[in-house]
C-alpha cells in the first residue's frame, strides 16, 4: 500500500517537473526574442541573452535531475522562439 502511494507521488512529481521546465523554457525563449528584437538593439545585451540561454541548457544537461527536464526545457524554448519569432508578428 505504501509503495503504491510513493510511486504515484513520484509519477506526479515527474509530470510537474516536466511541465514546470516546459513553461520555464517557453518564458526564456520569449525573453530572448524580446531582447533580440527589442527597441534597444544593443548587441552586448543580445549576446548575453543568447549565452544565458545556452548556459541554461548546459546547466540542465550537467546537473539537471533527469533528461526529461532538459527535453521539456528544450521543447519550451524552441516553441517560444517559433511562436513569437515566426508566427506572431510584432505590432508597429
Amino acid at each position: 500500500m505504501d509503495s503504491t502511494i510513493y510511486e504515484i507521488l513520484d509519477l506526479l512529481g515527474y509530470i510537474v517537473r516536466a511541465l514546470g521546465s516546459l513553461v520555464f523554457g517557453l518564458g526564456v525563449g520569449w525573453l530572448v526574442l524580446k531582447v533580440i528584437k527589442g527597441a534597444e538593439k544593443s548587441w552586448p545585451l543580445a549576446l548575453a541573452s543568447i549565452l544565458g540561454l545556452l548556459g541554461a541548457f548546459l546547466v540542465l544537461a550537467g546537473w539537471g535531475p533527469s533528461s526529461t527536464t532538459l527535453g521539456a526545457f528544450g521543447l519550451g524554448a524552441g516553441a517560444g522562439i517559433l511562436i513569437w519569432g515566426v508566427f506572431i508578428k510584432p505590432k508597429e
